[in-house]
């Protein structure tokens, strides 16, 4: 059985509470899209989103700890506060979980989309010398695009949406300092135990949402106007065009992810 665990963020710090219902409504579709039955789904949130998507295999739980209020205190240090509240949220989940029987877990964050083969490929393969996978490949997408980008090197060091392991090695997916965090770009767990590659893109990133952790509309409209003619920009360019393919956001993508565009209201 694999778990996905879904940290969401508190109402009180998002920028639209409803346009980020929306977003996570798609991902719960994406994620309960599986070809496979063998999965669950734990949310773990301050609020639940609004959203009346229902499955059998869904579940919300709901930690008491305050959320990352923005203050002049805090100001230096919300992006970090942030990363802390999301740890503390996936720890939540994965201690709920110990009263289930389950092999492997994934963290799948709340505005993504992820494969409906992964779910049947996990059951097919666990084994006991298997401690995990990381997503070598999976796909970018900017809200509102008709084309997608094949990322094919090193999607796990963009996205959060990009580990499945057994849930007793996820700790080495943490760090405690300086504060709390689950380092997605994890593939060493210990000098004789590492993350074998995912053989198919596993999941589709959400970015330029307005939600985004770090890819925020404002910081890829800063990289929109970056001069393209500059050595720099070009370099940068040639290096992008080797690890990318960019791709039609056909049919068959939109079916295999559950992706579609979610229209900010």
């Amino acid at each position: 059985m694999l778990t996905f665990i879904i940290p969401v963020k508190s109402k009180k710090v998002s920028n639209s509470w409803g346009y980020f219902s929306k977003l996570f409504e798609r991902t719960l579709k994406s994620i309960c899209n599986q070809t496979s039955d063998k999965f669950r789904v734990v949310v773990v949130c301050h609020e639940k989103p609004d959203t009346d998507f229902a499955h059998s295999n869904l579940e919300f739980i709901h930690v008491d700890f305050e959320p990352p209020l923005l203050t002049p205190e805090t100001k230096d240090k919300h992006d970090g506060l942030k990363e802390e509240d999301k740890a503390r949220k996936i720890l939540a989940g994965l201690d709920y979980i110990k009263k289930y029987e389950q092999d492997y877990v994934m963290v799948t964050d709340a505005d993504d989309c992820i494969s409906n083969k992964i779910a049947a490929y996990v059951d097919e393969y666990k084994s006991e010398d298997i401690l995990g996978w990381y997503f070598k490949k999976g796909y970018i997408y900017r809200e509102g695009d008709k084309f997608i980008s094949l990322n094919k090197e090193n999607f796990n060091t963009l996205c959060g949406t990009c580990i499945i392991v057994k849930p007793n090695l996820i700790n080495h997916i943490f760090k405690q300092k300086p504060h709390l965090l689950y380092v997605h770009q994890t593939i060493k767990l210990t000098d004789d135990k590492a993350l074998k590659p995912f053989p198919i893109p596993g999941s589709v990133y959400s970015m330029g949402n307005g939600e985004n952790h770090y890819m925020s509309t404002s910081m890829i409209k800063n990289l929109n106007s970056t001069n393209l003619f500059s050595l720099t920009m070009i370099k940068s360019i040639i290096r992008k065009l080797k690890k990318y393919r960019v791709k039609t956001l056909n049919t068959k993508i939109k079916s295999e992810f559950g992706i579609y565009h979610v229209e900010y209201k």
